[in-house]
């Protein structure tokens, strides 16, 4: 049987070089891990990797070339992402600090680079989530001890009155997914430069506008996979590149959760305030279709098509860009889908158990996704060459084939690893299914230039930088296109029951 992550952790303990892995002992990281990756590379027949010499872009930002950026949709993601740019709220610096010192967490936050960033504005359909990033401007506990004078976020009552606004200069979006293609569309229009939480958009004829807009209006376009920042992924492809894996038959991906929350069902502490009065009911439902006020409908919107994407747009697209960097997949042939919806009745339309099949002809490839909100057994994703087989999240498991002739003279059983790759903190303590799914996914934080930083804060970092002219986005126009013809022609085959084709050369679906 296969060793697993988990156990070869487990087995590996009294080995001196774990030690240099744990959390806190990061001092020797950099010379044990050139050690062991060239014992690595001597196996692989390569003579050298590039991607774990990355370095952290240098700051770009000063008092003179300030970016004054908006949040549309202050949700849960929304204060998460204001985080990362370096924005706090009182109550987060008060459950980080004890006995008057800030926590690791809350000080490895502060310590990043100051971006240089005026929070200028928030909306939402939401009054409570407007004003909870109202009342995050207003703190001032900063990163990099930033002591300059910031004005209090301004409250916008819709995304139009934001983008209208010349005070805004950049817009994050992090609305439901039924309306990000509209207001991406429309900030870039008004020339505001745009970062948008994934899935991109919520069919594809969105997708092809969005991007024909984009490319026609030349702002700095970043979709939200943060997960482009993850070293694990970046060294995949050049051993990918190089040869390492031989040729790649199938790719294997899951998502599995067992709790309400990760079937996106919540109860939250502020949901008594949500009723016709607080809540921009029309603003919300966008071009969806009418229907009367119903707060289950708001704070669940995730469980409706008319509003979400299920679990291909909230799950799956996470798997498919990972799998894309490695491989460099583009959009698939044909793709059939099957599931239902068995556990969560009553909550919505969205399936809880879900498989789906796509296939690449070209590439003699097929890549699977399998998805159950009843299950919270973690599994990493599995690409399966003919020399060897890649297991990958966070970190980097591979194992030889038995019959792989490239590796033949190796006497490595083909149930342990021949590579490794983990550089980043355990979260095997973590006990939630969601919350461990997003964290060894590739979505919390990862190792470069010799720190652990967080992943979303160099996404970010990115978007930022290339609004000021420096370097380009990883997850541009193009590969968010690619994501959301792919999810959403999974969609489809689920609601036709019946395969469905991408005809590449026309830019069109076609259903059996």
């Amino acid at each position: 049987m296969k060793t697993n992550r988990r156990d070869f952790l487990k087995g590996m303990a009294a080995v001196p070089f774990l030690g240099y892995f744990a959390v806190g002992a990061k001092g020797n990281i950099t010379t044990e891990l050139e050690r062991i990756q060239n014992d690595y590379l001597s196996t692989l027949k390569i003579d050298h990797l590039s991607a774990p010499e990355d370095k952290l872009r240098p700051p770009t930002g000063n008092n003179s070339n300030v970016v004054r950026f908006g949040v549309i949709g202050n949700g849960w993601r929304g204060d998460q992402l204001l985080n990362s740019m370096g924005f706090v709220s009182s109550k987060y610096v008060e459950d980080n600090t004890i006995n008057g010192k800030y926590t690791k967490r809350l000080q490895d936050l502060l310590d990043e680079e100051d971006l240089y960033v005026d929070f200028a504005g928030v909306c939402d359909t939401f009054d409570a989530h407007a004003k909870r990033g109202y009342e995050i401007s207003l703190n001032k506990v900063r990163r990099g001890g930033d002591k300059r004078e910031h004005r209090p976020a301004k409250v916008f009552p819709t995304y139009r009155e934001m983008i209208a606004s010349d005070e805004i200069d950049a817009v994050i979006i992090a609305t439901p997914d039924h309306t990000h293609a509209r207001i991406a569309i429309d900030a870039a229009k008004a020339g505001k430069h745009v970062y948008l939480e994934k899935p991109m958009t919520h069919t594809i004829e969105e997708a092809l506008e969005l991007r024909e807009v984009i490319k026609s209006t030349g702002v700095i376009f970043q979709l939200g996979h943060e997960n482009r920042q993850q070293m694990s992924f970046k060294i995949a492809n050049e051993l990918y590149r190089k040869g390492a894996l031989g040729v790649v038959s199938l790719v294997q991906t899951y998502t599995n959760k067992n709790d309400l929350n990760g079937a996106w069902i919540r109860t939250r502490e502020f949901d008594h305030l949500g009723n016709p009065d607080t809540i921009n009911w029309k603003e919300f439902l966008g071009k969806a279709p009418w229907v009367e006020f119903d707060p289950k409908r708001y704070f669940n919107w995730q469980r409706y098509s008319d509003y979400g994407t299920g679990v291909t747009g909230n799950d799956f697209t996470h798997k498919y860009d990972c799998v894309n960097q490695v491989l460099e997949l583009g959009i698939p042939d044909t793709v059939v889908a099957l599931g239902g919806q068995y556990y969560y009745k009553g909550h919505g339309d969205m399936p809880d158990l879900f498989s789906a099949i796509f296939t690449y002809p070209e590439r003699g490839l097929t890549m699977t996704y399998d998805s159950t909100l009843k299950s919270g057994i973690y599994r990493q994703s599995h690409i399966l060459g003919s020399e060897v087989t890649m297991d990958i999240d966070n970190a980097i498991m591979m194992y030889k084939d038995t019959y792989s002739e490239r590796y033949k003279e190796h006497a490595i059983s083909s149930d342990d690893p021949m590579y490794y790759y983990e550089p980043c903190a355990d979260v095997d303590a973590i006990s939630s299914a969601t919350a461990k799914t997003y964290l060894k996914s590739g979505y919390g934080p990862t190792y470069i230039d010799g720190k652990v930083i967080d992943a979303t804060f160099l996404h970010l970092k990115e978007w930022i930088d290339a609004i000021r002219g420096f370097g380009t986005t990883s997850c541009g126009i193009d590969v968010g296109f690619e994501e959301a013809v792919t999810f959403n022609l999974a969609n489809l085959a689920y609601e036709h029951r019946r395969p469905v084709h991408w005809d590449k050369v026309n830019e069109k679906v076609i259903i059996e």
